[in-house]
């Protein structure tokens, strides 16, 4: 115990001035009660720190307890006198505590060794970052590619339009448009700064919805290709009506809406009217909005007259106008004109607004004393007007009830207002004041009124500029009043005046998937591309792409088939079939579902066509685009590594070179991976590369020599493996000497193995990967046969022989394997090394 203390306090005199040094250090160093403040140490330094320091503290209690023994091992001398005499020494500060002393040492101990380790870790740490930055400056300095170049130029090679100003990549689109193509996919919105988020999955009631419709497109497309091929224009598909029975059992005003505007589209189209005169099919919009009106009039009449049990006298259209304005009150207006109890004037108008002219000219003629007394002139305009063509007077009586209207009819304070109304029909009088006042009329009314009052023919040209009124103007009047005052018919005035273009864009504001088939709809009648609005004339197609393209971002990855439904309608117009065929070739190659839309190779060697291709009559597709956009997915489909898309698509576009490479690929690639022990033949078809190589090979003939030889090769390599997995040594050596790859004939000789050795120079690769395979293979054949040979029934000479010729072959084998070991594995050497010492 002596000898330590001194050994703490008097350090030997060559390490006397460096443990000063060490001791005088330490003074500034923490305590063990200290809270270690001025050393920052990791988690697991901190436990191994506070575990030295607690065993410390064992030992300085352990040293308070020694026993008398003392004095047996120190003779003479007094060890309380010495323990006495360096307390006091410690007491008067010449001595640190020894408990200081050791605590010190141990903590210097423990940061002397973290630091150590921090300083090693610290290099390393600073060894690699410099190694990555030189990494880095060398790629920066050697490597300069322009990255987002290089993908425009990749995408162009592919086929896919940039948004760029410049023309479309297919020289075949270039025009005066210049960017007239328009890129499918994420750029296709309906306008600048929205984008579709509909869902057709979202829930039950939506995906159904979204069934139904898809189901009523696809007979549209099927009767479109069926009428193109026949061409028979009789056997158009009835596609509004489709559409309403799809609402007809609707109970909320969303449905009840879209119903009736379904049957204006219907009724719009009714004999096929197919006028490419805007004049002309501005008056059929007029004169079918118009029939639409007096029938749903007439209806309504008709519903409230069978409502009337108690209703006396035949159910003739009289009766039934007469009930109608029964249920009106209008006979206390004392302004009418009433002859036998019935408003006459309103009688006239009300039939009229029915459609039922023949009726009201007969009511007319029936009372002729009345009106010959009231006004005298009145049953020549009205027999002059429903018996015209056109409904149209002459242009005496035109003049002539214009003149009477003036000076008789529009003043009158007292007059008929219904009188007002029909004169203001018959000789389209003052139509610069449109409306009719004092009769309550609803929107229909009104519409009926005005579509009464235009006039698209000819005969126009030669009214004063304040008596015309056509079509535009009408639809200015229609924009310039807007949704406000039309509440929910909104959408049913604007196709009623024919601005079926607005019509689509508040159909889809309303409800997307609604409006998409609404402006389907209108696109597959010719009404869009027809819309009297001439100023967005330019601009509809590309609109109608973008519509779908949009509608079709939606679901094209869970329903590729119906995603090619909607697009091929883009061609409805005839200027967007460009459009058309680079939606599909986005829509082929950002799905991969080639075999759904690009066909397939069935087992018979046939082509299967695929979605596209069985609608090629609608979109004008050509077998060179249809060759062209599927060698494109085939390009991206090897360069992202998907080899059995690759094939197929390869094989669709009939490169059976490129094909053949590929099989000869994957199969060199599954040999050489596949465990020796391993079946190869799985009965698959469709994935297996050996039963798709031998498919190919059986299929098609005109294909390289070469090519063709290194996939019989592989084949017979395959051969091999199975006559391996079946332990039949001698079929496997003789069918490995028969590929001459391998030297294993025992007589060959060293020039021999040297030749084969550089002739695997020459070697395809995917031939050349199952090399170490075959050395394998070669001498676990040898060494069983060897075994064999020693455990069964043969004589010493010929036993001798035998077994001469099979350390023969695996001598020629080692021998060539370390010619060529560069190409080896390190474990299948070593393999080749432990077999030939069996034998």
């Amino acid at each position: 115990m002596t000898q330590n203390a001194e050994t703490a306090v008097v350090p030997v005199s060559n390490g006397k001035r460096l443990l000063n040094e060490l001791l005088e250090s330490s003074r500034s160093l923490p305590y063990r009660d200290s809270d270690l403040g001025s050393i920052q140490l990791g988690i697991n330094e901190l436990r191994k720190r506070a575990h030295e320091l607690r065993k410390n503290t064992i030992e300085i209690k352990s040293e308070e307890n020694y026993t008398k023994a003392h004095y047996l091992l120190a003779g003479k001398v007094s060890i309380d006198e010495v323990a006495s005499n360096i307390k006091s020494l410690e007491n008067n500060n010449v001595l640190e505590p020894r408990s200081k002393i050791n605590t010190q040492q141990a903590d210097l101990d423990s940061y002397l060794r973290t630091k150590k380790d921090e300083n090693i870790l610290s290099a390393i740490e600073q060894s690699l970052s410099a190694t990555a930055r030189d990494f880095d400056n060398f790629v920066n300095q050697n490597i300069s590619l322009d990255w987002k170049q290089r993908r425009d130029e990749i995408r162009e090679s592919f086929g896919i339009v940039l948004n760029k100003q410049a023309s479309h990549t297919d020289s075949k689109s270039q025009n005066g448009n210049g960017n007239k193509s328009i890129s499918w996919g994420k750029s296709f919105k309906l306008s600048e700064d929205n984008t579709s988020k509909l869902n057709v999955n979202a829930n039950y009631s939506t995906r159904r919805k979204f069934e139904r419709y898809a189901k009523v497109v696809n007979e549209l497309n099927n009767s479109r290709q069926f009428t193109k091929t026949l061409e028979n224009a009789d056997s158009e598909f009835d596609l509004a009506n489709e559409f309403i029975q799809i609402y007809q059992n609707g109970s909320d005003s969303k449905s009840r809406q879209l119903y009736e505007s379904w049957q204006i589209i219907a009724n719009v189209n009714k004999g096929n009217f197919k006028s490419t005169n805007e004049k002309s099919f501005k008056n059929q919009v007029v004169a079918r909005s118009r029939t639409f009106l007096e029938l749903q009039f007439f209806e309504y009449a008709d519903a409230i007259y069978k409502k009337k049990v108690t209703e006396k006298g035949l159910p003739t259209i009289i009766n039934k106008i007469k009930s109608f304005i029964d249920s009106q009150k209008l006979n206390a207006n004392g302004n009418l004109l009433v002859v036998n109890g019935t408003p006459i004037w309103a009688l006239i108008f009300y039939l009229l607004r029915a459609g039922c002219q023949e009726e009201a000219l007969n009511l007319v003629l029936e009372h002729q004393s009345v009106f010959k007394k009231v006004e005298q002139s009145f049953v020549p305009y009205f027999k002059a007007y429903v018996s015209s063509q056109d409904k149209r007077l002459p242009q005496p009586l035109v003049t002539k009830i214009q003149n009477e209207f003036n000076h008789h009819i529009k003043n009158s304070i007292d007059g008929d207002p219904y009188r007002y109304a029909v004169y203001k029909i018959l000789g389209r009088c003052q139509l610069s004041r449109r409306n009719i006042s004092n009769i309550a009329l609803t929107i229909e009314d009104w519409l009926w009124m005005h579509l009464m009052l235009i006039r698209e023919d000819s005969q126009v040209d030669y009214d004063p500029i304040h008596e015309k009124y056509t079509l535009s103007d009408f639809q200015e009047i229609i924009l310039s009043y807007g949704n406000n005052k039309f509440s929910s018919n909104y959408l049913q005035v604007l196709l009623l005046s024919g601005l079926y273009d607005e019509a689509g864009k508040y159909a889809l504001e309303t409800d997307e998937m609604d409006g998409v088939h609404l402006n389907i709809g209108l696109a597959a009648y010719g009404l869009l591309q027809k819309s009297t609005q001439e100023t967005v004339n330019k601009t509809k197609g590309a609109r109608f792409s973008k519509l779908l393209g949009s509608y079709v971002e939606s679901f094209k990855f869970s329903d590729p088939r119906i995603a090619v439904e909607y697009l091929i309608l883009i061609c409805l117009f005839p200027d967007q079939i460009e459009t058309c065929h680079e939606a599909l070739r986005e829509l082929v190659l950002e799905t991969r579902e080639f075999a759904i839309l690009l066909g397939k190779i069935n087992a018979a060697g046939v082509r299967v066509p695929g979605k596209i291709e069985q609608r090629k009559s609608l979109i004008n597709l050509e077998n060179d685009f249809l060759n062209k956009i599927t060698e494109q997915a085939a390009i991206t489909a090897d360069k992202e590594g998907r080899i059995y898309d690759g094939l197929l698509l390869y094989q669709l576009s009939e490169e059976y070179e490129i094909v053949i490479s590929i099989v000869n690929r994957l199969l060199g690639e599954f040999l050489s991976n596949t465990e020796l022990e391993q079946s190869l033949v799985d009965g698959n078809s469709e994935t297996n590369p050996i039963l798709i190589a031998e498919n190919f090979l059986s299929l098609y003939q005109d294909i390289s020599v070469k090519n063709k030889e290194i996939c019989k090769s592989l084949l017979k390599i395959a051969e091999i493996r199975q006559y391996y997995l079946e332990k039949d040594w001698d079929t496997t050596l003789k069918k490995i000497e028969e590929l001459e790859i391998l030297p294993i004939n025992p007589n060959s000789d060293l020039g021999t193995t040297r030749l084969k050795a550089e002739e695997l120079t020459f070697l395809n690769e995917n031939v050349l990967k199952n090399v170490p395979n075959l050395l394998i293979i070669t001498m676990t054949c040898v060494a069983q046969k060897n075994e064999q040979i020693n455990s069964g029934p043969f004589n010493g000479g010929i036993k001798d022989d035998k077994l001469k010729e099979l350390r023969l072959v695996a001598k020629n084998c080692v021998i060539f394997a370390g010619m060529v070991q560069y190409k080896m594995p390190r474990e299948t050497f070593s393999l080749l090394i432990g077999l030939e010492a069996l034998l």
